[in-house]
């Protein structure tokens, strides 16, 4: 920040949860903000709302302080910092990037130490919770990184979310994330089970078996929103977090307790089924569409 001007912010990424928090980040924040988009589409209703186009994801590092990423993955974000133009490239000393992507470990770890040596800020601060919570400004919000970092980015992370947590060093917001996403997907499987065991026995309708799920031990977050928004209806629509991206998360996590010597036996079986479910034609739908392996399987 330069006198009293605020400082500018710069987000990459308008799509499905990026567009929300770019939103809410432009009308809350005070702050201006430069938005690029490699899909000139996304970039319209984000300008139309007071943002500020730029050409490439190299003029938004030239022209911001903060750097928020919300991008599909690793390769993504790695491109983005490194490619000839990138972030790495363009950006001034003091810069900080708050990277809100779901990111290995080693690439965010990396990203610090590489940035550091640019003297630039990263936090890795990956989210969590649902389209509808990233529209609302609900989300939660994990971060990997320094305190003076994260005490810099946490007012404008609280745009965008509620529950905003400084995790640990880098590499501590990325490998929250995986876990869990690791667990929520766990939990799908074992309530596509349950349903589809329901609704072969003939014995208990979707609507009791939800109620009395979500209102014992088995309730949970998961039940709640994936459970009652898709599998009870077995509506699976394409849109929202996609069952290839669910994938690519889980095969994160296994990455990283391969790199630890960790088994787990779990994650291996839901990667596999996530394996499978793409390979059926479904890698572009709602993750929740495991269900239709475990009916498949049964006729």
């Amino acid at each position: 920040m330069t006198g009293t001007n605020p400082e500018i912010l710069g987000f990459l990424g308008l799509g499905v949860m990026g567009s929300a928090e770019c939103h809410n980040l432009l009308r809350k924040s005070g702050h201006p903000v430069v938005v690029f988009d490699p899909k000139p589409d996304n970039l319209g209703p984000l300008v139309a709302a007071g943002a500020t186009a730029a050409g490439s994801a190299g003029e938004v590092a030239a022209a911001a302080d903060i750097v928020f990423l919300s991008l599909p993955g690793g390769p993504e974000v790695s491109s983005v910092l490194y490619d000839t133009g990138g972030i790495l490239d363009s950006a001034r000393p003091g810069t900080l990037v708050v990277d809100l992507s779901t990111t290995p470990v080693g690439i965010a770890r990396a990203a610090h130490e590489r940035l550091a040596q640019r003297q630039c800020g990263f936090l890795d601060a990956p989210v969590a919770r649902t389209r509808k919570a990233a529209i609302a400004g609900t989300l939660a919000i994990m971060a990997g990184g320094t305190a003076a970092d994260f005490a810099r980015a946490e007012p404008l992370l609280r745009t965008m979310g509620t529950d905003v947590t400084h995790c640990g060093p880098a590499g501590a917001g990325a490998l929250l994330k995986l876990v869990n996403n690791t667990v929520v997907f766990e939990t799908v499987v074992a309530l596509a089970e349950a349903v589809t065991l329901a609704r072969r026995s003939g014995l208990v309708a979707d609507e009791v078996l939800f109620d009395v799920l979500g209102g014992g031990s088995a309730g949970s977050f998961a039940l709640e929103n994936h459970g009652r928004s898709a599998l009870l209806p077995d509506v699976h629509p394409t849109g929202i977090f996609p069952a290839a991206y669910m994938r690519k998360d889980i095969g994160y996590t296994l990455d990283v307790a391969a790199e630890l010597g960790v088994e787990l036996p779990a994650a291996t079986l839901a990667h596999s089924l996530l394996d499978r479910l793409c390979d059926e034609g479904f890698a572009d739908n709602y993750h929740t569409a495991v269900v239709r392996l475990l009916d498949k399987a049964g006729s």
